[in-house]
């Protein structure tokens, strides 16, 4: 019996598909990342808690990308990023410095960051 190999299909729960996206490497993890939409402001909209990827933001996403530019990232462990072994590897800071190489990574020099509980990471971005 011949099995057809084909192309995976194509998400059916997506509302908006990003405009780009694409993954940056960081202290040996590779994360992804993806942008949506052209405009002021950037709203980065930051993983919700350690253990939820970027699509926890697919209602929001295609009503701020009418007028926003809007960024999501796999946070370290889940969804298309890499998942180090270390547990220092998940510390805050380690995660502010992500949010930081995506900001560079796609040439945004300022951004509204959106999150739950995510107090401490604004004050430890440069």
């Amino acid at each position: 019996m011949d099995i057809q190999i084909t192309e995976p299909a194509q998400e059916q729960s997506r509302a908006r598909y990003p405009d780009s996206s694409g993954y940056i490497k960081r202290d040996g993890v590779r994360l992804y990342y993806e942008v949506y939409g052209a405009g002021e402001p950037t709203v980065f909209l930051l993983p919700t808690w350690s253990i939820i990827h970027s699509r926890h933001w697919k209602m929001q996403i295609p009503y701020l990308a009418r007028s926003s530019k809007v960024l999501t990232i796999d946070p370290r462990g889940n969804g298309r990023s890499d998942r180090p072994r270390d547990a220092s590897a998940y510390a805050d800071a380690a995660f502010a410095s992500d949010i930081r190489a995506v900001l560079d990574a796609t040439g945004t020099e300022r951004a509204v960051l959106a999150g739950f509980c995510h107090w401490r990471v604004g004050r430890r971005l440069p």
